[in-house]
């Protein structure tokens, strides 16, 4: 979860100020409608003590977020403050009542979820408010509804919008999307919570700075309609990705060199991604000139309208699966195409945090995720850092969907000896190489011969395995440490 916020201090006074701010800003809706939208969201389940070891007796958790209601009994709320539920509850503030409610939709991509209530009584103690259209001015004020801390109490924290910038969501590590930054107090809890402006909208709080005091950041209105856009069909499909890399068009010799107008603006293709859009049309070195119609500038701008604007946001903004149309040029020749927008499929090895393994003989096995990297205290090596950062760029993924690590030894008698095996990338198991976790449990579960050969990167001798020993170790560390078996 995300460290939401800093120091809160709520003085009555600059309540009371806020709230005839707001009032005089629009006389609907009322004050009272608008603490209606905002309900404290618990969250129950469970979590491991090692985010990187899920092997292990998890414990009881309960968290807290903050909700903004929806029309049809719906509540808009953050991914990571219903990450890993197994029961989540919401309360209105006017009401002691706890209402059970269910994730319908999440966006890991985008840090947004989309909870849902079926009890009927909810709607009679709620309200919803609209979106407002465009973004707010810079230098204005908004006001911040949440329970900070999990407080039973609504709280109301005054900030002012300081800019319109790209920024990284934490959540998944990955993604950098549009953000409000605002200057104001809050802390854990306020996470879901709405920013109001003239009685709308204007974004969900989401996390703050690290580096800097008192900022926090806001998922705006273009994030969350297209998040709802998404889901109107019944699916989350999440937000499409260019799945090129490129330079600059601007270099007059290497246009000539590749045959190229010199008149003609656009960019070189460096890298395409697999699985991705354009990866079965695209090649390196190609020279994009248009997407859509709109010119592609040297810098990989289009003017659209009035503004410009970047491939890569023109790309994002769109919905998977609608068409976007390409022209560019491949040795001197203009080509163009069409195609439907898809997943880069092959950019979800670095989004998600699996906690998916395989414990037997007193191994864990694991897929890499960025679950390892996130573990401070854990000692590894160079080579394993290669093999996930570089999967995409050094062409790694043609031999394996995903590698395979062994991330832990239990402290027994017949595993001692293979110490320095920690954290090597399984190579084969009986001379097949597992295309992925699932595959490395079957290979494993059929073997008929009651042996079981590890190669792994950089290790000259295998790990071999007698199914009998293997049943021995088992039980023993099952007996000595509890830790969880899944089911092979």
């Amino acid at each position: 979860m995300f460290y939401i916020m800093n120091r809160y201090i709520f003085y009555f006074a600059v309540f009371l100020i806020s709230i005839v701010h707001l009032e005089a800003q629009t006389e609907e809706p009322p004050v009272d409608s608008i603490f209606q939208s905002v309900v404290l969201v618990r969250n129950e389940g469970f979590y491991s003590e090692n985010k990187s070891q899920p092997w292990m007796r998890k414990n009881l958790y309960t968290g807290f977020g903050s909700g903004l209601v929806l029309p049809n009994q719906l509540i808009l709320t953050n991914a990571h403050v219903v990450l890993d539920a197994k029961r989540i509850l919401v309360r209105t503030p006017q009401s002691k009542k706890e209402f059970i409610a269910t994730v319908k939709f999440i966006g890991y991509d985008c840090d947004l979820a989309l909870l849902e209530v079926k009890d009927p009584s909810f709607s009679e103690t709620t309200n919803t408010l609209s979106f407002a259209d465009g973004l707010p001015n810079l230098g204005t004020d908004v006001l911040m509804l949440g329970y900070p801390n999990g407080n039973e109490n609504l709280s109301v924290e005054k900030g002012s919008i300081l800019r319109l910038e790209k920024n990284r969501y934490s959540y998944s590590g990955l993604d950098f999307r549009n953000v409000l930054k605002v200057s104001a107090n809050i802390q854990p809890g306020n996470s879901g919570g709405p920013a109001i402006q003239d009685g709308k909208v204007v974004g969900l709080v989401f996390q703050i700075s690290k580096v800097e005091k008192g900022i926090a950041y806001l998922i705006p209105n273009d994030i969350i309609q297209h998040f709802l856009k998404d889901i109107a069909d019944g699916n989350y499909d999440g937000f499409p990705n260019l799945g090129f890399t490129f330079q600059s068009g601007s270099p007059r010799s290497l246009k000539q060199a590749m045959k190229l107008p010199l008149t003609e603006t656009g960019v070189f293709v460096n890298r395409i991604y697999p699985m991705s859009t354009f990866s079965e049309k695209l090649k390196e070195k190609d020279f994009v000139t248009s997407i859509d119609g709109f010119v592609v500038s040297n810098d990989g701008e289009m003017v659209i309208g009035t503004k410009k604007e970047f491939i890569t946001d023109y790309i994002e903004n769109k919905q998977l699966g609608e068409d976007i149309e390409l022209s560019y040029f491949r040795a001197g020749n203009r080509n163009s195409f069409t195609v439907k927008l898809q997943k880069t499929y092959s950019l979800e090895l670095y989004r998600e945090s699996s906690d998916d393994f395989l414990l037997q003989a007193g191994f864990v096995f694991q897929p890499i995720s960025r679950s390892f990297f996130a573990n401070e205290e854990s000692d590894l090596d160079s080579s394993l850092r290669y093999h996930y950062s570089y999967f995409i760029q050094d062409l790694l993924y043609k031999y394996t969907a995903r590698d395979i690590v062994l991330s832990f030894i239990f402290n027994d008698p017949e595993t001692s000896k293979y110490k320095k095996y920690r954290y090597k990338v399984v190579e084969t198991i009986n001379g097949i190489i597992p295309k992925n976790m699932d595959d490395f449990k079957k290979i494993w579960s059929t073997e008929k011969r009651g042996m079981i050969v590890l190669k792994f990167r950089g290790m000259d001798l295998p790990i071999v395995l007698r199914q009998e020993s293997t049943a021995q170790i088992n039980q023993r560390v099952k007996k000595r440490y509890g830790a969880n078996y899944a089911d092979l």
